[in-house]
């Protein structure tokens, strides 16, 4: 049961409605929200599907980490784009959050989730207010589900978090 529980955690908070998530909250406004949103979120998890489905990576969660390079490449491509072609510069600071991300994976297992999770409820903070700290308990939980189901331990579910946040932090001070 607990298991199972984690695997539903894992899916209901999924790296891709994280992004989601972000850039609703940082687009909102935006006269171009409805072609950036799918250019920015709808068409990298179209293509992460076709390559799910194809089996260019080995199961939804990328377990094989040597096959994470070339899809978290090609999503920093794409949302590099996206911000070029709509002129979307809120979106820089996630932008480097994933690209230093995908450096990391290079030489770290990290956690995704947990990065997307604080990366996520640290914008909904950052946005709307220390009013929403609740939502950083999201991340304790994405964590949690991650370690149970064995696909990271501790201190990579932990690093991924505090990463997110960090760099948030720093790129909102910088940016603002």
């Amino acid at each position: 049961m607990t298991h199972r529980l984690a695997t539903i955690i894992s899916r209901v908070f999924d790296p891709f409605l994280m992004l989601a998530v972000v850039f609703v909250v940082i687009l909102s406004g935006s006269p171009a929200f409805v072609p950036a949103f799918f250019v920015m979120v709808v068409l990298p998890l179209v293509l992460f599907i076709f390559a799910w489905k194809t089996r260019r990576v080995s199961n939804w969660d990328v377990s094989d980490r040597r096959q994470r390079p070339k899809i978290l490449w090609t999503l920093v491509g794409i949302e590099t784009m996206g911000t070029i072609a709509f002129q979307l510069w809120p979106v820089i600071p996630i932008i480097i959050v994933i690209t230093v991300f995908t450096v990391i994976t290079h030489f770290w297992k990290i956690s995704g989730h947990a990065m997307a999770a604080a990366l996520a409820t640290g914008t909904l903070v950052a946005h709307y207010g220390f009013v929403w700290w609740p939502v950083l308990l999201v991340v304790g939980v994405v964590a949690w589900a991650r370690v149970v189901r064995r696909d990271h331990t501790l201190a990579q579910v932990i690093a991924g978090a505090l990463y997110s946040w960090i760099v948030l932090f720093v790129l909102n001070n910088y940016f603002v």
